[in-house]
C-alpha cells in the first residue's frame, strides 16, 4: 500500500486547519439522499431492464470515492460587487490567519470559455498542506465528484509531481457571478488523486471479441451487481 503524506505548512496549522480526508468521508448529500429505484421497489421492464438508479451505479461511486478531498478551511462571505458581475468580495471568519484567498488577473484566463454563470475574475483557494507522495507518483486535483450543483463556485483542473514539487498547491477556481451568500465551513473544495506516472501508448483492435461476449453472458445471469459481483475491483484509500 502506498502512502500519501499532507505536511502543515507550519505549526500553526496544527489543529487550526483541517487535512485532507479520504473522499469517502465526503460523499454528496444527494447521493445520500438517492433512492436505489425509480419506484419503491425493483421492477424489470418487458425490455429486461431493472429500474435502478444511479444509487447502483458502481462506477459512478468508485468515481466519488476516489483519493482525498479538501475542505473549506473556514465560513467564506462572498458579495457581489453591485453593477459589476465580473468582480466579487470574498471575506473569511478565520482571524490572525495569513491570506485564505487571493485572485489571479482575468487576462490568465482570457481565452478560457468561462460558462456565463461564473464572474470573469478567478480567484484561488490557498492551501496550508504540503503533498508528499512516493516517487514516481503525482497527483490530479479536480472540483470534487459530482458535487457541482449544489456549489456556488468551481475548482479548476491540474496535474502536479508531488514527489518533487516542495511547496503546496494552491487552487484556482470561478465564484458564481450571481450568488451572495456564505459557503460554509467543511464544503468540499478540491478531489486529490494520486496516480503512478507512466509512459502510455494507443492501439486500435480489429479483434475478434468473442471471449469479451462470453464473459458478458456469464454476468446476464443475474439482474443486479453484474458489474459490481463479476468485474468490479475494490479501490482502498484510507
Amino acid at each position: 500500500m502506498k502512502t500519501i503524506t499532507f505536511i502543515p505548512v507550519n505549526e500553526n496549522v496544527v489543529g487550526k486547519f483541517h487535512p485532507p480526508i479520504p473522499a469517502y468521508k465526503c460523499l454528496p448529500q444527494w447521493y445520500n439522499n438517492q433512492p436505489a429505484y425509480t419506484e419503491d421497489k425493483m421492477i424489470v421492464s418487458e425490455q429486461g431492464v431493472p429500474n435502478i438508479t444511479v444509487k447502483k451505479c458502481m462506477p459512478v461511486l468508485d468515481d466519488m470515492l476516489a483519493g482525498y478531498i479538501l475542505t473549506l478551511q473556514s465560513d467564506l462571505l462572498v458579495t457581489q460587487v453591485e453593477n459589476d458581475t465580473s468582480h466579487a468580495s470574498i471575506q473569511w471568519s478565520v482571524q490572525n490567519t495569513p491570506e485564505f484567498i487571493s485572485t489571479h488577473s482575468t487576462g490568465q484566463v482570457s481565452h478560457f470559455p468561462i460558462p456565463n454563470e461564473f464572474s470573469v475574475h478567478p480567484f484561488k483557494f490557498t492551501n496550508y498542506w504540503r503533498i508528499k507522495t512516493p516517487p514516481g507518483y503525482s497527483c490530479m486535483f479536480k472540483h470534487p465528484f459530482y458535487h457541482a450543483s449544489d456549489q456556488p463556485f468551481y475548482t479548476l483542473s491540474g496535474v502536479v509531481d508531488t514527489d518533487l514539487h516542495p511547496v503546496p498547491v494552491n487552487f484556482p477556481f470561478l465564484i458564481n457571478k450571481y450568488f451572495n451568500g456564505v459557503i460554509e465551513e467543511g464544503t468540499p473544495i478540491v478531489q486529490i488523486i494520486p496516480f503512478k506516472r507512466q509512459e502510455w501508448k494507443h492501439e486500435v483492435s480489429v479483434e475478434d471479441n468473442t471471449a469479451g461476449g462470453k464473459e458478458f453472458e456469464k454476468a446476464t445471469k443475474k439482474w443486479m451487481h453484474r458489474y459490481k459481483d463479476n468485474f468490479r475491483k475494490e479501490k482502498r484509500w484510507r
